[in-house]
């Protein structure tokens, strides 16, 4: 953390001031970084203390290197040995990948939670919750590579870290942690329009959630090939065992501190996978093509933006819609509605 802190300074000096007239004063605004942070646990201190030591100036620049993660300052934080030694890229990449040696990168795949037959059964007559799982994940998602922590519930993770995925999903999907919560999304266009109105204003902009719906139409498409011998008896064999690993992930990120006594929020989650497998794989690879469709045309509207000048005033984080009440997003429907591509 203070290596990049250190990077932050010497970047903007040079950005400001020509090398050779700066460089004494750079070294001199690192001196004085390191001064201010000396006898300081970096690796222990909460995120309010370290805050606390930088100035404003400091301040703006990092969140605004955070908001444009194509920015070259933004690059040269993300480039940080310190960075890449502990940053793990989501664990439902590793497939798309096509080397083992690249593994290591990568998260494991979470274990998978139990999910009673019986259960499974009872999901055939129920209301389809096939958009609120969409609406959890795209929380999931973002979480993830926010917080670069693969999985959310490894036992690698700081504290810290998992309560602050824990406060980002609670927040972006509220209908999940709520105990009584009958919110029940009849189009993927609602689940996607409710769960982009909830994040922080101006941190996930179109090009951003364009990423995260890709995460998505990835974790729920299923697998075209299994082992041969599989007939989905376990978990592991499913082909939507993706998007059954997803959903383990957060019950065990939920998980309450009395082991073995389920939260409200795990029972929903297993519902969630219930869903799932009570879901014939031709709809949820239907879904993934939605997904993936929707991703791409957010990713050209950013990149419409990007291309005109008359247009590049326009701020992209801009176009992250307010909350507001919704005709598709019911308490008490049982049927869906219509697909992305009628709206």
């Amino acid at each position: 953390m203070l290596e990049l802190l250190k990077r932050l300074e010497e970047q903007t000096q040079q950005e400001d001031n020509s090398l050779l007239c700066d460089q004494d004063e750079s070294d001199s605004d690192s001196d004085d970084l390191v001064s201010r942070f000396a006898g300081v646990n970096i690796s222990s201190a909460s995120s309010d203390e370290l805050l606390r030591l930088m100035t404003k100036e400091e301040i703006d620049r990092f969140f605004n290197a955070l908001r444009d993660p194509t920015s070259q300052l933004a690059q040269q934080l993300l480039s940080s040995e310190e960075l890449q030694s502990v940053r793990r890229e989501p664990w439902w990449e590793v497939s798309l990948e096509g080397s083992s040696s690249a593994s290591t990168r990568y998260g494991p795949q979470p274990a998978l939670m139990e999910v009673p037959r019986n259960l499974i059964k009872r999901q055939a007559s129920s209301p389809s919750l096939i958009y609120n799982v969409c609406a959890v994940l795209v929380a999931y998602a973002f979480a993830t590579r926010h917080l670069s922590l693969s999985p959310l519930s490894s036992a690698e993770n700081d504290a810290q870290d998992e309560a602050e995925a824990r406060r980002i999903i609670s927040r972006v999907a509220p209908f999940l942690v709520t105990r009584q919560s009958q919110v029940l999304y009849l189009t993927l266009g609602s689940a996607i329009t409710d769960v982009w109105s909830r994040f922080d204003r101006g941190i996930v902009g179109a090009e951003s959630l364009s990423v995260l719906l890709h995460d998505l139409s990835v974790i729920a498409r299923p697998k075209l090939v299994v082992a041969a011998s599989s007939d989905n008896s376990t978990l592991s064999d499913h082909r939507s065992v993706t998007l059954l690993a997803a959903l383990s992930d957060l019950s065990r990120l939920f998980a309450p501190q009395s082991i073995g006594v389920p939260s409200h929020i795990q029972m929903k989650l297993r519902f969630y996978a219930a869903q799932v497998l009570s879901t014939p794989q031709l709809v949820l690879r239907a879904l993934a093509n939605e997904l993936e469709d929707y991703s791409r045309a957010l990713k050209a509207e950013a990149g419409s933006v990007m291309n005109n000048p008359s247009l590049q005033e326009k701020k992209l984080d801009d176009s992250q819609p307010k909350p507001a009440s919704n005709p598709d997003i019911t308490i008490n429907g049982r049927s869906l509605g219509p697909s992305i591509e009628d709206l």
